[in-house]
């Protein structure tokens, strides 16, 4: 193949039976070569015209998924995807110089829009009021499916509903039989009455809430930080000892809270802490399911991205602040959630016993003891403790939804 007018790009190929080869896809003005990493003849060598369809699907960037499948489908091996750093550039090329490609079929509707649009005048689309993603099934079966949905979706919500619902029912109807999920008489006096309690207590309602707050924030913040750097070196670095500690980790994830209680407390005693908000906040930076997580996302990034930072002169926290963290958004953003819930929820009533350290989980439960007579204080208490976790997530997981969908490519 001639060296002239020629595009490239480094990337992997991945064949029909899986097998995959790294190397680099060079394109010229009357076929493409892919030469794997050290050999000089060529793996794959086809012409434009061998060429039945050429497909494109970008995967982030400029990257994206190229396949090219020649005439003689087949035979064994005349498919090809090549996962291509600059995929759009060579796709382009190819497209471009591929002259006998097959013409795309036009329906009589496509021909009126032309000649409409032609002429300048308005064309009315005709939209569907459900648009179905998936035509070859049936009416019935889509029936079935999102009756199943929301049938889930209301027995996932209906807790929180009825919890919702007790806040706001008078103390008679708390105890009326059969239950109704909504109060017939809604009040605020429930909430009103626990700001009341916790008013009377020698601790001022906002200092429970700032111990909260500075335990998770802090507590979060060390977690994520840890986990993630912990997890870059344990995903693309290779040492002696690693799967022996990452195998540690992951056997760690098997332990309850519970379980690890009387250890934490014998450790946090040695270290002189016990009574103090680090004895909260240390356990919660070495919390295993943070570095899990970081380390499984963080093994989809391409090796190939970071060598090419290391070429442009990266340094390693460059390399890990600004490729690796952007590219493990949804990792990071779900450790959030669950170490916020897990900060969030805790009582700490065996490592803190100070009044004025203890947290806001810890002083409700004190109001849910008070007996029947506070049972509509317990319930707001109960709104009052779940509110942070579940508005965390309804912020995060948009986000995480749409960091999934626009991932970036793998390895």
């Amino acid at each position: 193949m001639s060296q002239n007018d020629t595009v490239r790009s480094a990337g992997v190929l991945r064949l029909v039976n899986g097998k995959r080869y790294h190397g680099e896809l060079v394109a010229g003005e009357k076929g493409a070569a892919f030469y794997v990493k050290k050999q000089q003849e060529p793996f794959v060598e086809f012409t434009y015209a061998k060429i039945n369809r050429l497909d494109n699907i970008r995967r982030g960037g400029t990257s994206s998924d190229v396949t090219v499948v020649l005439k003689d489908a087949a035979n064994d091996g005349a498919s090809y995807t090549f996962e291509l750093n600059q995929g759009l550039k060579l796709y382009g090329f190819m497209d471009q110089h591929w002259v006998d490609k097959p013409v795309a079929k036009k329906t009589r509707a496509d021909e009126l829009h032309r000649l409409a649009e032609l002429r300048g005048e308005r064309i009315q689309v005709k939209r569907h009021l459900i648009k179905r993603r998936h035509p070859n099934r049936s009416v019935a079966g889509d029936i079935g499916i999102y009756f199943l949905l929301v049938l889930v979706a209301v027995m996932m919500a209906f807790p929180l509903i009825f919890l919702i619902g007790s806040s706001l029912k008078p103390l008679d109807e708390l105890f009326k039989f059969p239950p109704t999920v909504f109060a017939q008489h809604p009040t605020f006096d429930n909430f009103s009455d626990l700001f009341v309690t916790m008013g009377q207590s020698w601790v001022p309602f906002s200092r429970y809430m700032i111990n909260t707050v500075l335990i998770t924030l802090i507590g979060t913040f060390g977690h994520l930080v840890i986990a993630s750097m912990a997890a870059f070196v344990l995903a693309k670095y290779q040492f002696p000892g690693g799967k022996t500690f990452f195998a540690i980790v992951t056997t760690g994830l098997m332990f309850s809270g519970y379980v690890t209680g009387i250890p934490n407390y014998l450790i946090m005693s040695r270290l002189g802490m016990i009574d103090t908000y680090w004895a909260l906040i240390l356990p919660a930076f070495a919390a295993p399911i943070g570095l899990f997580m970081m380390k499984q996302f963080m093994e989809s990034i391409p090796t190939a991205l970071i060598e090419a930072a290391h070429i442009d002169g990266a340094g390693e926290f460059r390399i890990f602040w600004s490729i690796v963290m952007p590219n493990v958004k949804p990792a990071w953003l779900t450790v959030i959630i669950f170490s916020v819930q897990s900060l969030w929820n805790t009582s700490a009533s065996t490592v803190i016993y100070s009044e004025a350290k203890k947290t806001l989980v810890y002083a409700l439960q004190q109001i849910q003891a008070g007996g029947v007579a506070r049972t509509g204080q317990t319930a707001a208490a109960t709104v009052v403790i779940v509110s942070v976790p579940v508005i965390i997530f309804i912020l995060s997981q948009s986000q995480i939804l749409e960091t999934m969908a626009s991932s970036g490519i793998k390895d």
